[in-house]
């Protein structure tokens, strides 16, 4: 088909595809739904507090939002597309998809913008993370468009669509979730608990003992790990994941507060805590955290964590704290794009040989 012919059916079936009620609907929830959580996370009671930033929060979840849109909505909406225009070439199918994943993101433009502004998010973090999500655009198009030009049958190349999005989103998942079959690795904790004594001086601020000492004998308690180190890598062809380590964490030294007898809200006095500043940190941090191994013996000792974090519980049970798995891990969005790259290339190889064997058919 010529150029000129093909552009014309082009916007038509754009126009066609934007008259279904699939897509209509779709718009419409995916821009209320993202001023909705912009709207109650910049406004929050919480949103101005010491170590958080509701603006990256908003953006995080308006973004994560529109990956769903598109994960769910491109396959269902190609159902409609189907019934309406017939089977219809790769280009083709592939631009359709384009347009029908972009305007998920246009829909919910409103929000992002609000989101960015909101807290004037910087450049360096918004522009990464949309420009990665119209890559999944791409991706998630030509895995739709693949399914329904290569496959004859339509309820065959809607399921294959929704099979080709699984094995991209839930595929990896899976695949870390198999490596918890391994042998796990025992972690010993032995723990120096502060001796609590009726006369020893306080802290006022803080409740703990200004010249503490500690037991001379350990507690020590055991427990069996699933090291990850090994297959971390797979996990972030996620598109969730790979949208979250397009961008360094962020952590926050979050301030706790506690309500008096009088209900004034005063500080505890207890040190801030560290905590991610959105959903892109806690995903890819979560998934930093796989690449170390597990430590296999760790000491806590109370009264040299008072002398150096002014509390003894720096860190939950021993874990290390975000921004150390930050400075001893790397980002995985080279492993990410390679990693999609690879199922592309896999579900061609799957679908290409059906379409070849229909036509010599």
């Amino acid at each position: 088909m010529s150029t000129s012919g093909f552009v014309p059916r082009l916007l038509e079936s754009i126009a066609s595809t934007a008259r279904t009620r699939y897509w209509a609907t779709l718009v419409i929830v995916t821009a209320s739904l993202s001023l909705i959580l912009v709207g109650l996370t910049v406004a929050s009671e919480g949103a101005g507090e010491v170590g958080t930033d509701s603006g990256r929060m908003a953006l995080s979840f308006t973004v994560f939002l529109v990956l769903v849109a598109v994960l769910l909505g491109l396959p269902t909406v190609f159902i409609t597309v189907r019934e309406t225009l017939g089977r219809v070439g790769f280009l083709h199918a592939f631009l359709l998809a384009i347009v029908v994943g972009g305007s998920f993101l246009i829909a919910a433009a409103p929000a992002i913008l609000w989101s960015i502004l909101s807290t004037s998010v910087s450049v360096d973090v918004w522009v990464p993370t949309l420009a990665t999500v119209e890559l999944q655009i791409v991706v998630i198009g030509a895995l739709v468009a693949l399914a329904h030009w290569a496959i004859a049958n339509d309820s065959a190349a809607s399921a294959t669509a929704f099979g080709l999005i699984a094995g991209i989103t839930i595929g990896p998942l899976l695949v870390v979730g198999a490596a918890s079959f391994a042998p796990p690795i025992e972690q010993t904790t032995q723990t120096l608990y502060i001796k609590w004594e009726e006369d020893s001086p306080t802290d006022p601020e803080t409740g703990y003992p200004l010249d503490p000492t500690c037991e001379t004998s350990p507690s020590t308690s055991t427990a069996f790990l699933t090291d990850y180190s090994g297959v971390w890598a797979v996990v972030t062809a996620n598109p969730v994941a790979l949208v979250s380590a397009s961008i360094t964490p962020a952590i926050g030294d979050w301030e706790d507060v506690y309500q008096t007898d009088d209900w004034q809200s005063s500080p505890t006095g207890v040190p801030p805590v560290p905590m991610p500043l959105d959903l892109f940190s806690t995903v890819d941090l979560n998934v930093r955290g796989m690449q170390l191994p597990v430590q296999t013996d760790i000491v806590i000792d109370e009264c040299a964590n008072i002398a150096e974090f002014g509390t003894p519980y720096p860190t939950l049970d021993g874990d290390r704290a975000p921004r150390d798995v930050i400075e001893q891990s790397t980002s995985g969005y080279a492993f990410g794009v390679l990693g999609q790259a690879l199922v592309v290339l896999a579900a061609a190889t799957i679908v290409v040989p059906i379409r070849r064997r229909e036509r010599r058919a």
